[in-house]
Parts: C-alpha cells; structure tokens; sequence
C-alpha cells in the first residue's frame, strides 16, 4: 500500500493517484483519521468475499465442520456434480476459505465459486464432462507422409 499525505493529494493529486494501479493508497492527515483510496473493483473484491467468506463460515459451522453438506445447503446447483466433484469442489473452496481468513485477500475464492458456479450452470444446459485423452505411456514422433 502506497502512502501520501493529504497535502500531497491536494497539491499533486495525479501524482498521488498514479500509485492506485499497484492497490490501495492511504492518505495521512494530521488532525483526522487516513483516508484509503482503492478502486471500485477491489471494493467490490472486497464486500463480495467478505460476504461469501462469511456464509461459508457460518454454513460450515451448522454442518458441524461438513464443507460438501455446508455447498449442497448453500447453493442448490451443486446437486449438478458427481460425488467426486463435489467433493473437490468442497476441497478447493476450504482450503480457499482459510487461506483467504489468514491473507484478507478473497478474490481467489470468488474466482473459484464463479467456476464452479459455472460449471454446473454448463452441465445444466447439456454439457457432460470428458475423461481426459489418455496419449499412451510414451509419445514418439510421426513419420512424415
């Protein structure tokens, strides 16, 4: 985080503002509280995850710690999945949740349910899963024709 003082603002407002690519820029002031600037994109980061962050918690707490049964009560597409998928869908996004707990940071954790979320929304238009192609133990180089 970028740090510049209110007079800075005032007199060298672009210079100041030219920091708000590299994240959020606080401004100090003598007689009050700092200011942070910070784009409207992360603000949205920010309230989404922490409102995610916290119906996951709460969810995983009245399933007595199940993230799969927290995921199927939240959210009903998951019933879209497989077992397997639903069980590496409820991996990935426990071990989002901490990470994002220790770090303050939620946009790994929104991308990720957006995925997922989108995923199911494939399988309910019609789309199945492929087994991936199996390219045999040993590759080797075509002959040419």
């Amino acid at each position: 985080m970028s740090t510049a003082t209110f007079t800075d603002l005032l007199r060298k407002p672009k210079d100041v503002l030219a920091h708000i690519d590299e994240g959020q820029v606080r401004i100090t002031r003598r007689d009050g509280d700092d200011l942070v600037i910070l784009r409207g994109h992360d603000l949205d980061v920010l309230e989404n995850g922490v409102a995610l962050f916290s119906q996951l918690l709460r969810a995983i707490g009245r399933n007595k710690g199940d993230v799969e049964a927290a995921l199927s009560e939240m959210f009903a597409w998951t019933s879209k999945f497989s077992a397997a998928e639903l069980t590496e869908y409820a991996h990935e996004i426990e071990r989002l949740v901490y990470s994002a707990s220790e770090l303050g940071s939620f946009g790994q954790l929104l991308r990720a349910q957006r995925e997922w979320q989108e995923t199911a929304a494939a399988y309910a238009m019609g789309v199945t899963p492929v087994e991936p192609i199996d390219g045999g133990a040993e590759l080797r180089r075509a002959e040419r024709p």
